[in-house]
């Protein structure tokens, strides 16, 4: 056992080793180890006021801080995270699925609740305030690794006791992967990969000029937080960051509508039901018109928040255990 805790200290100390080099002032000169556990909260095309909290999932990662100096340090996370969005609440989602798969519910029932139907013309004729006639949602796992520059300042006391607290900022890169999933209304089917039947004609270009988007990319982690000194070798801090990216696609929603046909034919009849949606709350609903907009546009790239907390071990100068 002594030799595992050797070998897991001697490992933290070299993968963090490489920040900071030729720093000098030794009263500074320690590391921390630690977990994070955090709420993700997803912005972009599908994030709406009224459904803002239904997006709302979470994540758990490691992390690794060499403190430089009394006010700055370096630190590197590797963190796990479900990121979603949709434009319609649960329920009404779970309604329409059901009614996808029994029509009959679409004129009975809790749907009529959302949609004023004439059955004459066959045509809707009213649509509830908070129903989005877009209806598209998705939810994707996301991995990242980042590195980022801390600035600690307004040390102050939150106790009698010696217990310490300070703000800080922090900035720097990430490296992120996503992928995004939509749910079939039709139960064998559930969840599908969006990017493997490029809803947007993505890098069909015997069809449509849309570039395919990559998985992994590149984004920019900023965010502020507190950090307190719980004793010798613990700290407790709690953080907001947002990352901001390059993409409109993490929700897999920027472009326009393309041809269901088009994208059936290419990747089977049944990725036809994720190009547009808005059939599947009520069938009388028009489709939308080829080449509408699908995403917003306001011309903003996608982007994620992580608000959370971490503990941390202190591991000081020649504090690992001997042989």
């Amino acid at each position: 056992m002594k030799i595992l805790r050797l070998f897991a200290c001697g490992i933290i100390l070299n993968l963090v080793g490489f920040l900071g080099m030729g720093i000098k002032d030794a009263s500074a000169q320690y590391r921390e180890f630690g977990v994070n556990l955090f709420s993700t909260q997803y912005v972009g095309d599908l994030t709406h006021a009224n459904n803002f909290y239904f997006s709302t999932r979470g994540g758990i990662g490691a992390h690794f801080r060499r403190h430089l100096t009394k006010n700055i340090s370096l630190r590197a996370d590797v963190n796990f995270a479900m990121l979603a969005g949709a434009d319609n609440s649960p329920r009404l989602r779970g309604l329409s699925e059901e009614a996808f798969n029994d029509t009959s519910k679409y004129f009975k029932g809790a749907l009529t609740e959302y949609f004023q139907v004439d059955t004459t013309s066959r045509t809707v004729t009213a649509v509830r305030g908070d129903v989005n006639l877009r209806n598209l949602s998705f939810r994707s796992v996301l991995s990242e690794f980042s590195v980022v520059a801390e600035y600690k300042f307004g040390e102050f006391m939150i106790n009698s006791s010696v217990t310490r607290a300070n703000f800080y900022l922090f900035g720097g890169f990430n490296v992120y992967n996503f992928n995004s999933q939509g749910k079939s209304a039709i139960d064998s089917v559930g969840w599908v990969s969006l990017k493997d039947i490029t809803t947007e004609g993505q890098g069909l270009t015997n069809y449509y000029n849309t570039e395919e988007f990559r998985s992994t990319q590149i984004g920019i982690p900023l965010g502020i937080g507190v950090r307190w000194t719980v004793d010798k070798y613990t700290r407790f801090a709690a953080e907001a960051g947002y990352r901001i990216l390059f993409t409109d696609y993490l929700d897999d929603v920027s472009d326009n509508y393309v041809n269901p046909d088009v994208i059936g034919s290419v990747h089977g009849q049944q990725s036809a039901e994720f190009v547009d949606r808005t059939r599947q709350l009520h069938p009388w609903l028009k489709p939308n018109s080829l080449g509408a907009s699908r995403g917003n546009t306001n011309g903003l790239n996608d982007g994620y928040l992580f608000v959370g907390l971490s503990i941390s071990r202190v591991i000081y100068p020649n504090n690992c255990p001997r042989l």
